[in-house]
């Protein structure tokens, strides 16, 4: 299929609810904000995941759509499709 794309990310430590994804003007959004404040009270002596907020941003070629968004395991994946108008597509001429 040539006209369906994926965006894959890890955001392991975020939830849905810390996930936002918006389209303007042709650029896709994708930002994350982490529930979890650092305290002063908490001293880590190591920490795997760096919560920190994130926004990543993707320039949408003409005619391209976002079709779903899932997060499954840490990794958020972000379904796109090319929808070209049938006038717009290449045509083929029968010769006689």
């Amino acid at each position: 299929k040539d006209d369906v794309y994926e965006i894959t990310l890890a955001v392991a430590g975020f939830k849905k609810d810390d996930i936002e994804i918006e389209i303007e003007d042709g650029t896709l959004k994708i930002s994350g904000t982490s529930a979890v404040l650092d305290s002063d009270e908490i001293e880590y002596l190591h920490k795997g995941i760096a919560e920190r907020n994130f926004t990543r941003t993707f320039k949408l070629a003409e005619f391209v759509e976002v079709k779903s968004a899932k997060l499954e395991d840490g990794i958020l994946r972000v379904s796109l499709y090319r929808n070209v108008p049938d006038a717009m597509k290449p045509q083929k001429i029968k010769i006689s």
